[in-house]
């Protein structure tokens, strides 16, 4: 609701009838009212039928729905090629469709068109890591935290991707899980990111404690389950691992940590 009634006042500040829809239809995307934000994205273009960015937001909308969404995003990057919110939604279409390279270039162009934006340096990080371009995609992470220094995202976000790939995490990896947690002292993604940091260093007591900490604040934040069972494997602790999966499996009924708690369970305690 408070996300409905910022994005209502800030329609209500915009001289463009279309910006204003436009920006409505965003908010109800971002509560996953998918289908009422179409219809605003939908009414936005009616109000401009030049709106690149409602024609871009559309096929995202439409995408959100099942449908493809191709039409809409070709007919946006016609009607405005420099357009970073265009070339943003572009390079998550593609990415969905696992068209690695053009999200690349999409995220790419982004950087290029806005290069002091971080967030289109860590999709950038993203895309090289699903290409296999483990270099490019540490020092894409590393130019984003550059960029926003105090912002925990992007160092949680370099820390991730040091753990999950054994790249660096001594020097770079935990260093910058240390900062996210600094910066966001409350966050459970900032405090996962570095009990994973501790694990992926052989830290395991620290990994254990911070872990720990997670779940007990954040009952519901399961990738803090799976890494304290990561933790306890490395440990020796099958019986405090299978726990945890288990736990997992049966909470997060349907869910993707679900699927991964389950799969874990099957190598480990087949």
């Amino acid at each position: 609701m408070q996300t409905l009634i910022a994005a209502l006042n800030l329609s209500a500040t915009q001289p463009e009838a279309s910006e204003q829809m436009l920006t409505i239809g965003r908010a109800l995307g971002l509560v996953q009212e998918w289908e009422l934000s179409l219809a605003a994205f939908d009414k936005a273009i009616e109000l401009d039928e030049e709106n690149a960015g409602a024609w871009a937001w559309l096929g995202e909308a439409k995408q959100q729905i099942g449908q493809s969404g191709s039409v809409e995003l070709d007919r946006a990057l016609t009607l405005d090629h420099t357009s970073v919110i265009v070339r943003a939604l572009r390079g998550l279409y593609w990415s969905r469709l696992g068209k690695y390279e053009q999200m690349r270039a999409e995220y790419a162009l982004a950087a290029e068109f806005e290069p002091t934006n971080p967030a289109w340096q860590a999709s950038l990080g993203d895309a090289y890591f699903k290409l296999g371009d483990l270099t490019s995609a540490l020092t894409a992470y590393q130019k984003a935290t550059e960029l926003a220094p105090t912002e925990a995202t992007y160092w949680r976000l370099l820390a991730n991707f040091c753990a999950e790939n054994g790249i660096q995490v001594e020097d770079i990896g935990l260093p910058a899980a240390q900062n996210a947690a600094q910066l966001a002292p409350g966050d459970p993604y900032a405090l996962d990111a570095l009990g994973w940091s501790y694990l992926s260093s052989g830290r395991y007591a620290n990994a254990e404690q911070t872990l720990s900490n997670v779940i007990a604040n954040y009952p519901n934040y399961f990738s803090a389950y799976i890494h304290l069972a990561m933790t306890h494997l490395a440990q020796g602790n099958r019986a405090a691992a299978f726990n945890q999966l288990t736990y997992v499996r049966d909470i997060d009924t349907g869910g993707a940590y679900a699927a991964l708690a389950n799969e874990m369970l099957k190598q480990y305690f087949p």
